[in-house]
């Protein structure tokens, strides 16, 4: 089994404190950092922005993963590259020409993922699987908080898993929405590896980050002693 890796969705951090935060993360032991970036145009919301993203860089050292949930998101990959984020993860749908946008994000040194809505079936995607780093399975349909874990899902987590391995490839499955302590065992079993943890998963856990945090690590290590 890959380790499970913990990834904060920033989007659902304080704001008003976010660099901070980000080291606070850092001293607490996360593994990486979720972004999205959303324009108001593909979903009906608004989300961070690269210069945001590029502020935080200087708060750690740990792996940028930017959900680019645009429009247009290949005609944005140098911008994200130039963030100094490590993994570009494009929105599947709204990418049309993805292996033209993969090799490019590849040839500016960086990871290339793509994220994957609910309604999109494993084979729209599969063909792509030997040629990015990761792909995120949504739990939830993007763009908006506060919806229910969407559990036909986690078929697709294990289904995406059985065909990563059956083509030995080294493919990270990353999930969000609504990923908590009631969906952790869940996910994990189907075949995640890696946890975007928000509002729920994360930031309401404890008043004190670090202990939340360290809240989570202990839930993990109980999963995985138990598989």
């Amino acid at each position: 089994m890959k380790d499970i890796k913990i990834c904060p969705s920033m989007v659902c951090a304080d704001l008003s404190q976010l660099g901070q935060q980000v080291k606070l993360l850092d001293e607490a032991g996360v593994d990486m950092y979720h972004w999205d970036i959303m324009d108001g145009v593909y979903v009906h919301n608004f989300c961070l922005t690269p210069d945001i993203i590029s502020a935080c860089r200087p708060f750690t050292q740990k792996p940028f993963d930017v959900h680019v949930c645009l429009s247009d998101p290949a005609n944005f990959i140098t911008e994200i590259v130039n963030t100094g984020s490590d993994i570009i993860s494009l929105q599947f749908e709204t990418t049309p020409h993805i292996f033209r946008a993969v090799e490019t994000i590849h040839k500016l040194d960086r990871k290339a993922g793509i994220v994957v809505n609910p309604i999109t079936p494993l084979s729209q995607f599969e063909v792509l699987l030997p040629e990015i780093d990761m792909v995120t399975v949504m739990t939830v349909d993007v763009g908006f908080a506060g919806q229910s874990f969407i559990y036909p899902m986690l078929d697709k987590i294990k289904r995406l898993r059985e065909s990563i391995e059956e083509k030995n490839l080294e493919v990270d499955i990353q999930v969000d929405g609504q990923i908590n302590e009631k969906t952790f065992m869940d996910v994990i079993q189907a075949g995640a590896n890696v946890l975007v943890v928000g509002t729920s998963g994360l930031f309401t856990v404890d008043d004190d980050l670090t202990k939340g945090v360290q809240i989570i690590r202990e839930k993990l290590d109980s999963i995985i002693a138990t598989l």
